[in-house]
């Protein structure tokens, strides 16, 4: 499991928009289940669960982390493809017809001296090319440092 996922579209942020569907994806986050594992817990009709966990899968928040045969049926055991889901800063600010070909994200793996260094950097790159702010050519960007948890 990733520890970070970052919803870069609008399909995949209507999915987890839901509280239902949280629900969903914190349990499975507890250990990989199956949909009539998820109904039972929860006491309702599995068609409803298998309604939610295909609209995940589809739009690749959960994953089939295995499969086993029991009387003759396959069932598929689900779970989060990330332990955290976060959407895009700028999601919302494009409409779908737009391109982003500017957009990027990083994951980095760093000491806290590092990120330290990296924060300090980071504003004077920042300091100085703000100064440059009226020049020919420029754009403004937003650059974000997003905490994704330990492991």
């Amino acid at each position: 499991m990733k520890k970070l996922l970052v919803i870069d579209n609008l399909a995949q942020l209507k999915s987890v928009s839901d509280p239902f569907r949280i629900q969903l994806l914190t349990m499975l986050a507890e250990k990989p289940k199956t949909g009539q594992m998820l109904a039972d817990e929860l006491d309702i009709p599995r068609a409803k669960i298998h309604y939610h966990l295909n609209e995940l899968l589809k739009n690749e928040i959960i994953h089939v982390v295995k499969t086993e045969e029991k009387n003759s049926i396959i069932q598929k055991f689900y779970e989060p493809v990330a332990r955290k889901v976060v959407p895009n800063i700028d999601l919302l600010k494009y409409s779908p017809g737009e391109k982003k070909k500017d957009s990027m994200s990083y994951n980095l793996h760093m000491k806290e001296d590092e990120l330290k260094q990296f924060k300090k950097e980071l504003r004077n790159f920042v300091k100085d090319s703000s100064e440059k702010k009226n020049s020919k050519n420029t754009k403004d960007y937003k650059v974000q440092i997003l905490p994704i948890g330990e492991e």
